[in-house]
């Protein structure tokens, strides 16, 4: 394992008044992928606001890449190296796959970012793809197209939001094979999922939350297919 890329301490978080997350700590390395798991879904999209500095009723440390990130604005948050992968906010419906990818890369750029070559060797299904608009892709194919068109600004600590919801059974075995390609090249994951018997085949450590209490969960990488 790598460097440390991400390290929570002592986190607190709450949401008009009521507890979001109350002293979670973590500590992610390069090349390593988190689960953070919860079955509710405001608790999640509560978490992602915390992590990712749209709420800023917190306390506690969060630090990217040693830096530290508890007091800055969501929009601070990708310059140092951290950003969410989200179709609602990284693709353009209008254009095609590949116009996607070749868009002007945004405002969080940090250069190193992953060729047009080595995005298609990466996902092939958007090779296949790549003169469809995206209202023809699947939601998951939009996912992936969306952590594509991520993975060319250079941001290299990656958060995903209920990866398996999108996924149909066929994108799964896709979805595992490059998970673990990411994971070898250094990318950092953290997954804020609600599916635990998905993300126990995957992470690396999993923390799963209730009441707003982590707690530090076993993983299971022989678990069988996953069923909904």
């Amino acid at each position: 394992m790598g460097k440390t890329a991400l390290e929570i301490r002592d986190l607190h978080a709450w949401h008009h008044q009521t507890p979001i997350i109350q002293n979670l700590n973590l500590c992610a390395k390069q090349g390593e992928l988190i689960a953070l798991v919860s079955n509710c879904k405001q608790s999640q999209l509560s978490l992602l606001d915390s992590l990712l500095g749209h709420n800023p009723n917190r306390t506690g440390s969060i630090r990217i890449h040693q830096t530290e990130a508890i007091h800055l604005s969501a929009q601070h948050v990708p310059h140092l190296g951290m950003a969410l992968s989200s179709k609602e906010n990284g693709l353009v419906f209008g254009l095609s796959c590949e116009e996607n990818l070749l868009l002007p890369l945004a405002d969080h750029s940090l250069g190193g970012g992953l060729s047009l070559a080595e995005i298609y060797e990466l996902f092939p299904t958007l090779k296949q793809h790549k003169d469809a608009p995206c209202t023809q892709l699947s939601p998951g194919e939009q996912q992936l197209l969306a952590l594509a068109r991520l993975l060319r600004t250079g941001v290299d600590i990656i958060v995903l939001h209920d990866l398996y919801h999108d996924f149909c059974p066929a994108i799964h075995p896709l979805a595992m094979t490059l998970l673990q390609q990411l994971k070898q090249r250094g990318y950092t994951l953290i997954l804020n999922e609600s599916n635990r018997p998905f993300a126990a085949t995957v992470a690396d450590k999993m923390y799963y939350i209730q009441n707003a209490t982590a707690q530090l969960a076993q993983v299971h990488h022989q678990t069988p297919p996953i069923s909904a």
